[in-house]
């Protein structure tokens, strides 16, 4: 039995919710009274339901804990606070130790939303009830929960409003209901922010985890396509992938501004071919995002280029980090026949390609020298290209220009077409023309 098992249920003046009992007793007693008014909960399992509004304590309810939007963040609090991984997943959310660590993350989610700063003002009151389920958990409104139950505590008096609030409680429902309406709730705007990317992949992966939603019941949940949630799951895999690279596992929020730039990284990798070539790329990404001023421009500008110009990023490399002589085996080699016979781009590239993986993120020192090679490199590739676009730029707008005329000459002279200022613009391109010639002639371009 773990310690947090032994903690015995909060008393009934916590702040952080009432015991169930009495919170069902709760519920039973004021059901039992004449209703003043009711809220409409639209396709609740499929209709619109219309539900009395209760007026609650402000310490009755508590947090629902697998709440989608506090999912990127409770995996960092684990990973900060040091706690077993499934302290959140499995622990007992009756328990006020967990309660208490859902109540820290959204006060830092108010405050970060500005949530909080609204409701310090007064005048602002609650205007829609929060929705509880049978049992008394937050399904919409553990944010505004948070900030009221803050403030009330903070000065009581001038907060005095905060001291009930309304709620519905939803009729019964199994956890995938639950989990639908709260998709649906948090689509709509008023106060509610948008997820963070890492946020709604890491809820993805938590309904997943916790109960097996199907991608495609995901798609169909959250109003995405199948292939969004595919992508955003990948996504998250390789964000997961690099913040464990880094020594900070869980830490979302050093990648949460990082949306575009996994997404550019995830699509260069599916459209690399060969795993030793994905690996550099994904590498060579990772460099530039752990210091995206270094690069000059957006992430998501630079990483394709990294594909784009793979070739000449891996030969930079290699001669950033030189590789020892490979050790080949006699018997293997005549194996394939002999070194002749072996498929080409097969076998000795693969494995080199990994062993320059494993070079260029071997330490931090070798990470920040593959990424000023790769910006060096990219750069270089940069300026080659549009030295090339100058020296052809002569050529291409010649063949625009002659794609025009044939289109003017081919479709323009008909009987209705006006002719005024057309002379005077083939005497403008007959002295171009001459001079275009002139210095063809004296560059030795004109043959006779």
């Amino acid at each position: 039995m773990t310690d947090a098992a032994r903690i015995p249920p909060p008393p009934r003046q916590s702040r952080f919710g009432w015991p169930l009992p009495d919170r069902r007793e709760e519920f039973v007693k004021l059901a039992a009274q004449p209703a003043a008014e009711t809220y409409r909960v639209a396709d609740f399992k499929g209709q619109t339901v219309a539900l009395p509004i209760l007026r609650v304590s402000l310490n009755l309810p508590k947090y629902r804990i697998s709440n989608g939007r506090t999912a990127s963040a409770q995996q960092e609090w684990v990973a900060t606070k040091h706690v077993q991984a499934d302290f959140f997943d499995d622990g007992d959310p009756e328990l006020e130790g967990i309660q208490i660590a859902q109540h820290q993350i959204l006060l830092n989610m108010i405050r970060e939303e500005g949530l909080l700063a609204k409701f310090e003002d007064p005048a602002n009151e609650q205007v829609d009830p929060i929705l509880l389920d049978e049992n008394g958990f937050v399904v919409n409104g553990n944010r505004r929960l948070c900030c009221w139950r803050e403030l009330y505590a903070k000065d009581p008096s001038a907060y005095s409003h905060f001291g009930h609030v309304d709620a519905v409680v939803l009729p019964h429902c199994d956890e995938q209901e639950l989990d639908r309406l709260e998709a649906k709730l948090q689509i709509e705007k008023d106060i509610r922010s948008d997820y963070t990317w890492d946020s709604e992949a890491n809820m993805m992966a938590q309904k997943q985890r916790l109960h097996g939603f199907t991608t495609p019941q995901l798609a169909q949940l959250y109003g995405k396509s199948k292939r969004d949630v595919e992508d955003l799951l990948a996504m998250r895999e390789l964000a997961a992938e690099y913040l464990r690279s880094r020594g900070k596992e869980n830490a979302w929020s050093e990648v949460k501004g990082d949306r575009y730039a996994f997404q550019e990284l995830l699509k260069a990798r599916t459209a690399t071919p060969s795993a030793g070539d994905r690996e550099i790329v994904k590498q060579a990404s990772f460099a530039l995002i752990d210091d995206a001023g270094q690069a000059g421009e957006r992430l998501y500008a630079v990483i394709p280029k990294v594909r784009e110009h793979l070739a000449a990023v891996k030969q930079g490399l290699a001669e950033a980090f030189p590789l020892p002589p490979v050790q080949t085996d006699a018997a293997a080699e005549e194996a394939f026949g002999g070194p002749s016979a072996r498929p080409a781009g097969l076998a000795q590239p693969e494995s080199s390609d990994l062993a320059l993986v494993a070079e260029i993120k071997k330490d931090e020192a070798s990470i920040r020298r593959a990424r000023e090679v790769v910006i060096e490199t990219i750069r270089s590739q940069d300026e080659q290209g549009r030295e090339r676009d100058a020296a052809d730029y002569l050529f291409k707008t010649l063949k625009k220009a002659n794609a025009l005329l044939q289109n003017a000459s081919g479709h323009g002279l008909r009987p209705e077409s006006s002719i005024d200022g057309v002379a005077s613009q083939i005497e403008s391109m007959r002295g171009a023309l001459s001079r275009i010639q002139a210095w063809l002639a004296e560059r030795g371009g004109l043959k006779a």
